[in-house]
């Protein structure tokens, strides 16, 4: 838009060459070194040819700061110069290194562009800008702590790579920022969809790096918050079942974050104190932008004590931070009962007795763990990590027992059912009648069953089946088709070395006959529907390792 001199005279402050020609008003001290360029207050240093702005006192709502002022390069934006000024826009020039400690606090700035030349923006410099919609960083610009604080109304930001955020533990940059999707000219947040048509979400592959040099150490930002929830919400819809009791989706989600992330290696300079290991996002930021490769993020124990709160509180499960001034761990209330659950070190010092994932569960639903004063912790950078609010210090060192997991596979002992109440905990006909189940399927005692839980488990998980569907679902079930099409019979049973022949009853002979069929000794019996087949009824024969068999329930066959 093109404004004629009068009104670019009274809107805007004038910079260099161009002010020379307007009527401004400049005055200088000389033995103080300071001055005062259109409502611009300055120091100047007279060794070094290099000012400061200190203050503004006027009143346009566009303030375009000059690059010289008499003969001095301005370099620096002092503390609280522009601190709860009514102004729209503020063009920074190019001579410009810093930007001081609450520059712009509290002013109504709308748009800022940070040129390449700033090399730090000091601590709180934008806080509480809460009219800033749009900032740009254009060149190598650390930016210090909490110096976009409370700017509830940045929409979007464009961040060169080579800027970033200070690493060190509680100086995170971008701190409440709700508003915040748009990074660099894309949405932050995208979604793609899995293997079972279930949506889950992704970080933009292209703002990687500034996820890495900013967000990674962000608190309270739109996207990182909303990115962390729905991510929450996909692992526990993916990882658990509603047929599994809390100790069962409390392994599962401890698993997850054993399996997709590590301990802070510390290389290429990196800290356990830096600040993306202590944020709430620390696990899933740094899985999202695959810090360790093959799909794996790292923390450090306040990040994984973080996450898994969030992932607890995400499927309905009691959980708090807990720890002391050494180490972070949770607290986790299950059937009415507290446990101790240390996910770092079950990640960080895997032994023997592991899972099928290879986790390891000596630190997991326990009594008690470590030593010294520990105390509940009341972390608040993520809505997940204050769902549950009770006071739980009298808890930490009166927990009851260890939850009964004896061979450490992170399942209840002797739980042939895996409804969470084993034979010696209230359900023995249950969990006798599935012990004698599995006996059949794979052999064995007591304990060798026992032992072979997390493979059932694992069976069961993936199909999405409790024991009780999966019993249900394994016999063949009553068909309906039509003559000349394919009638499909199906035994479901899970065990080691099972054969198999289906029969069928011969209602001429009165006896049980093999099917002739090249599908016959198999567990799905595949047959050509006749005509003279109607309420024609088959059964299987299923014989386990020992030589023993079971029998089927009995199927028909109705020819449509």
């Amino acid at each position: 838009m093109k404004h004629n001199k009068f009104f670019s005279f009274l809107t805007t402050v004038m910079v260099g060459a161009s002010a020379a020609a307007a009527p401004v008003s400049i005055t200088a001290g000389a033995a103080s070194n300071y001055g005062t360029f259109n409502g611009l207050d300055y120091t100047y240093d007279t060794e070094t040819n290099e000012a400061k702005i200190t203050d503004y006192r006027g009143s346009d709502s566009t303030v375009e700061i000059p690059s010289v002022i008499n003969g001095y390069t301005v370099t620096e934006i002092g503390t609280f110069a522009f601190y709860n000024q009514n102004v729209v826009e503020v063009v920074i020039p190019d001579t410009v290194r810093t930007i001081d400690y609450g520059a712009f606090q509290k002013s109504t700035v709308e748009s800022v562009t940070i040129p390449a030349s700033v090399t730090t923006i000091d601590q709180r410099a934008f806080l509480n800008c809460t009219s800033l919609k749009s900032l740009t960083v254009l060149g190598a610009t650390e930016l210090n702590c909490h110096s976009f604080e409370n700017c509830t109304a940045l929409e979007e930001v464009q961040l060169s790579d080579d800027s970033q955020t200070y690493r060190y533990f509680g100086h995170e940059a971008f701190y409440n920022c709700p508003s915040l999707y748009k990074v660099n000219g894309v949405q932050a947040l995208q979604y793609e969809t899995d293997s079972n048509g279930i949506e889950y979400p992704v970080i933009n592959p292209a703002i990687e790096q500034s996820i890495r040099n900013h967000f990674s150490r962000s608190i309270n930002v739109g996207f990182v918050d909303d990115y962390c929830t729905e991510l929450c919400d996909y692992i526990v819809e993916t990882e658990t079942d509603d047929w599994m009791c809390d100790a069962l989706k409390a392994r599962q989600l401890h698993d997850w974050i054993v399996r997709h992330c590590d301990y802070e290696d510390r290389l290429n300079g990196e800290k356990t104190s830096d600040n993306e290991n202590h944020v709430a996002s620390s696990v899933f930021l740094s899985y999202a932008i695959n810090v360790r490769g093959e799909g794996n993020g790292e923390t450090v124990c306040d990040g994984f004590a973080k996450a898994y709160t969030m992932l607890l509180s995400a499927a309905g499960i009691e959980s708090y931070h807990i720890g002391h001034t050494m180490h972070a761990w949770n607290l986790v209330k299950i059937d009415g009962k507290f446990y101790h659950v240390d996910v770092t070190n079950d990640n960080s010092y895997a032994g023997s007795n592991l899972s099928p994932y290879g986790t390891n569960y000596t630190y997991f639903l326990k009594k008690s763990l470590h030593g010294g004063n520990i105390v509940q912790n009341h972390p608040s950078d993520h809505p997940l990590l204050m769902v549950y609010n009770n006071n739980v210090n009298n808890e930490i060192k009166n927990c009851p027992q260890d939850y009964p997991d004896k061979n450490r596979d992170g399942i209840m002992d002797d739980d042939f059912n895996l409804n969470g109440t084993g034979v010696s905990y209230g359900d023995f006909n249950g969990d006798l009648n599935a012990w004698h189940h599995w006996e059949f399927m794979f052999g064995g005692s007591m304990d060798t069953l026992n032992d072979k839980l997390p493979e059932i488990f694992d069976y069961l998980r993936r199909n999405h089946e409790s024991y009780d569907t999966y019993l249900a679902n394994s016999s063949p079930k009553n068909v309906s088709a039509a003559v000349n099409t394919t009638a499909t019979f199906k035994v479901t049973l899970f065990g080691d070395n099972l054969t198999y022949q289906w029969q069928y009853y011969n209602t001429n002979t009165g006896k049980w006959e093999n099917v002739n069929s090249t599908t016959a000794k198999t567990p799905t019996l595949k047959i050509t529907v006749k005509s003279g087949m109607n309420n024609r009824q088959f059964g299987c024969i299923v014989t386990n390792k020992n030589g023993n068999c079971i029998y089927s329930d009995i199927a028909k066959l109705t020819v449509s």
